[in-house]
């Protein structure tokens, strides 16, 4: 399943693999591309002749060791609790923003940590 937000924003579950996933997406796709299979809540920004474009993992909103993760046979996961926030001006992708799970009711987002 995949959503286009826009003709150069695509969310899905995954496309590429690998610990290079976010780069590969948008490196090989020519579009920003939004995944959550890594768990990773990562942002990585490409540039080429087109212009600028990201890949994004949006993490887990789940304890990244949680019983839904024992597929991982208690190795350590590159997983973080968060989510990705997207802005949109005048139909272009800004710079995508993370909320980072920080502690227990806490948050990071923009240099704060923010109670909730």
């Amino acid at each position: 399943m995949t959503c286009w937000a826009t003709d150069d924003v695509i969310i899905k579950h995954r496309y590429k693999g690998g610990v290079h996933a976010t780069h590969n997406n948008t490196a090989t796709a020519g579009k920003s591309i939004v995944t959550g299979h890594l768990h990773s809540l990562k942002v990585t920004p490409y540039a080429d002749y087109n212009g600028n474009r990201f890949g994004v993992d949006t993490g887990t909103l789940a304890e990244p060791y949680g019983p839904q993760f024992s597929y991982g046979e208690d190795n350590p996961l590159n997983h973080r609790s968060g989510f990705a926030i997207l802005t949109f001006n005048d139909g272009k992708l800004l710079w995508p923003e993370l909320v980072h799970k920080w502690d227990e009711g806490q948050v990071e987002f923009r240099g704060q940590i923010i109670n909730v």
